[in-house]
């Protein structure tokens, strides 16, 4: 639903600057709704995606592609989100680097809203992941 109400949004912004012609207000208007729209679809992909040379790791604002032989394990390790402390997934490089996911599991393992996964879910994927990353 967010997506068709950017998308309206962005389609009356630029019907706007056909009829009216360019103006600061108007592309000021037409920016706003382009950039929520690319924020809902960024983030509708983020996530861990995993293919036979390695895994990708997308979140919010950035995308990093590691090969399975720069991945020396997976952890979960706790770390601040939205002000409380969480496990979360973290994959650790053999240069030493701990990059988080956004796999996390709430405080108390509860499960505060639709992007956070129970400590079994979790474990399950770090458990495939592994799996993945042993069998390349």
């Amino acid at each position: 639903m967010p997506v068709l109400i950017g998308l309206a949004l962005l389609v009356g912004s630029v019907h706007y600057l056909v009829v009216h012609g360019t103006n600061l207000n108007a592309l000021f208007a037409a920016l706003g709704p382009t950039l929520f729209l690319a924020m809902v679809c960024r983030g509708y992909w983020t996530g861990l995606f995993s293919g036979p040379t390695g895994l990708r790791c997308r979140t919010l604002t950035r995308t990093r592609d590691f090969a399975w032989e720069e991945i020396a394990g997976f952890e979960l390790r706790p770390r601040k989100w939205r002000a409380v402390t969480v496990s979360g997934i973290v994959i650790v490089t053999t240069a030493g680097e701990a990059v988080n996911t956004e796999f996390i599991v709430g405080p108390n393992g509860r499960q505060p809203s639709m992007g956070l996964y129970s400590e079994a879910e979790l474990i399950d994927l770090m458990v495939e992941l592994e799996a993945q990353r042993s069998a390349s």
